[in-house]
């Protein structure tokens, strides 16, 4: 699968999320940020999606703390969250 599927695929899932609040947080960031992410980030983000809903959105809002692998990814969204 080609950079560019894997990159289109992610971005439907992040519009898609099934919660309103986080298709428009995920898929916006989405959007303006997975065209710079190499493989290796997209693997990241494809593992984040992965998780449930209320965990991302717990990480997201300081409900509680997001696992290790996953603090740079929620650092950069919730940056995007506030611009």
């Amino acid at each position: 699968m080609s950079i560019s599927v894997v990159r289109k695929k992610l971005s439907m899932r992040s519009w898609r999320r099934g919660t309103k609040e986080l298709d428009l947080i995920l898929g916006r960031f989405s959007s303006e940020n997975l065209i710079n992410f190499e493989v290796s980030e997209l693997d990241l983000y494809e593992q984040f999606l992965s998780t449930d809903d209320y965990l991302i959105y717990n990480w997201l809002f300081e409900k509680e703390d997001s696992p290790t692998i996953f603090k740079s990814l929620v650092k950069q969204i919730k940056k995007s969250m506030d611009q």
